[in-house]
This record gives C-alpha cells, sequence and structure tokens, in this order.
C-alpha cells in the first residue's frame, strides 16, 4: 500500500488525528507562560504571520496552481479562517477576563455535540445513537478532570458575559470542522492549509488594529515571546491544522470532534513534562473515562477488532 492510498484509511485518519492532537496540546502551556505579556489579537497575528511565511514556499505553487478552485471556495475557506483562526483565540482571551475557567472548559465541551448535530442536518452524516451517548461520557470525564472530582462544584457554577463568548467559539468549532470535511475533497491539503494561513492572518489584521486602537504597536521581543511564537506558528498552527484536517477528510466532522476531549489530559502530560506540573489520580480515571466515551462512540462500546474476531469466530 503506497502512501496515497494508506492516508485515506481509516486507521491513518486515526494517526493524523493523534499527532494533530499533539502538536496541539502544548498550546495552552505556551499561552500560560504568554499570560499578561502580549495581547490576544497581537499575538495571534504574529502566530499566523510567522505560519504563513515559513509555509509559503510549500504551499505557494499549489496554492496558484489551484486559484480557480481557492476562488470558487472562497465563501467556505473564509468561514474556515475566521471560526478557526481569526476570532477562535481572541474571543477565548476576551472571555477569560469576565469568564471563569470552569466554565470555560465545560462549555468547551459542547464542541463535539455541536458538531455532531451540524454534520447530522447540514451533511448528512449518518450518526449512531453510541455517538451520543459516548460523548455524554467522554464530556462527564472533562468534568471530573476540571472540577478535581468534586462535581458539586457544578452547583455553585455562575455565568457571566464570557460564557456566551465561550459557546459562540464552540459553534465556530462545530462550523469549521464540518466546512473543512465539506471541502476536503475539493482542493489538495496543501492549498487549504495554504488558504487557511492567507486568509486567516488577513481577518486578524482588523482585530489586531481594534485592539491597538488603529495603531501600529511591536511588542518587546523577549526570548520566552520567540520561542512560543516557534512552537505555536510551526507547531500549534502548521502542522496541527495539516494533520487535523487531513483527519477530518477521512474521518468526518464528527469522529474527528471527538477527540477534542482528548486535549485536557494531552495538555496535563505536556505539561507535566515541559513544566512539571504534578499528575494526580483523578486526571488518569478522567482521561480514562474520556477515552472510554471516544471508543463507545466510535464502536458502540467494544474495540473494533474485537468486533472483527467474534464475526470471525463465529
Amino acid at each position: 500500500m503506497n502512501w496515497n492510498e494508506f492516508r485515506k484509511t481509516e486507521n491513518a485518519g486515526y494517526l493524523f488525528i493523534i499527532l494533530g492532537i499533539l502538536n496541539w496540546s502544548g498550546n495552552f502551556v505556551a499561552a500560560r507562560g504568554l499570560a499578561g505579556t502580549i495581547d490576544p489579537a497581537t499575538l495571534n497575528l504574529l502566530r499566523w504571520l510567522l505560519a504563513t511565511l515559513v509555509f509559503l514556499p510549500f504551499g505557494i505553487r499549489s496554492f496558484w496552481a489551484e486559484r480557480a478552485l481557492v476562488a470558487k471556495l472562497w465563501k467556505e475557506l473564509t468561514a474556515i479562517a475566521i471560526c478557526g483562526i481569526s476570532l477562535y483565540d481572541t474571543l477565548v482571551f476576551i472571555a477569560g477576563h469576565t469568564s471563569e475557567a470552569l466554565n470555560m472548559s465545560l462549555i468547551s465541551t459542547m464542541s463535539p455535540l455541536l458538531t455532531a448535530l451540524v454534520a447530522q442536518y447540514f451533511m448528512r452524516e449518518k450518526l449512531k445513537p453510541s455517538m451520543y451517548v459516548g460523548i455524554a461520557v467522554s464530556t462527564l470525564g472533562v468534568a471530573l478532570l476540571v472540577t478535581d472530582g468534586s462535581l458539586g462544584r457544578l452547583l455553585d457554577m455562575r455565568f457571566a458575559q464570557g460564557d456566551l463568548l465561550i459557546l459562540c467559539t464552540a459553534m465556530m468549532s462545530a462550523v469549521y470542522n464540518t466546512v473543512v470535511k465539506k471541502v476536503a475533497g475539493k482542493i489538495s491539503q496543501t492549498t487549504l492549509l495554504m488558504s487557511c494561513c492567507l486568509f486567516g492572518t488577513l481577518y486578524i489584521i482588523p482585530l489586531y488594529l481594534w485592539e491597538t486602537g488603529g495603531r501600529i504597536v511591536i511588542p518587546e521581543f523577549t526570548y520566552g515571546l520567540v520561542v512560543s511564537l516557534i512552537y505555536l506558528s510551526v507547531f500549534a498552527s502548521i502542522l496541527c491544522y495539516l494533520f487535523w484536517n487531513m483527519a477530518v477528510e477521512v474521518l468526518g466532522a464528527s469522529k474527528a470532534s471527538l477527540f477534542y476531549y482528548t486535549l485536557p489530559p494531552a495538555s496535563a502530560i505536556v505539561a507535566w513534562f515541559v513544566i512539571h506540573e504534578p499528575v494526580n489520580v483523578n486526571q488518569v480515571v478522567s482521561g480514562m473515562i474520556i477515552l472510554a466515551g471516544i471508543l463507545f462512540a466510535l464502536y458502540g462500546g467494544s474495540p473494533k477488532f474485537m468486533k472483527q474476531k467474534a464475526n470471525n469466530y463465529g
């Protein structure tokens, strides 16, 4: 089996999604390190401007060759750029000023459910009941994780204006995954990513000017900022989006979005390696519940290879 054949298989889809999550998981660690040192739209613009410059030598030829398709799909590509790049991180940061971390984490878990609903009703993806059961189980795992095992904290939740912004980001994530699936078979992955870089960077500029009051403000490029920008641009942007988009093309929007639940435990593991944050029992148990929910959603409660083995012996 050659690469072109393998990349269209389900196994390849799971490999792509794992690589995408691994490249993305350090995003929260980097963001935590930059908190209070640089404004969100400025960081987002620098991140995607550098990503565009890095990917330009690899993507511009394909982009130019498929420019007619890009022009034809400009509405879809605009939706992808705005929902996945330009607005998403900025809204999350703004929401953080009024929304509590618990609220943000739990509301964000609506993304897979919203993606499943959008994919079912607008993309006609056929979803089994086990998909929704798995989403519920994984949501429980995330709730246990972010409440440190004390679900009673959910009764003390208070909702603020920022919570509406987080709900908007969950909806944008659903739109992003669904539209990526729609256009993935029409243009190459290289052109799709190049379009994301170019369109996304372009649409960040108005946010940046709004943030700076219409002035060009150059931040102080410290060693930490430069290293973080390199990571965010290459790993959490170019590689993450490339692998994620390839996974959505193969698995579909609903299945791919399920792995969004693995971000909290994956981020905890990265934080353990990078900044030596301890991993406790609750994090391990929550991660196992999240994984069980994903497996149930994908395979109806039992791993695929076990079903195949039962069929072989039946």
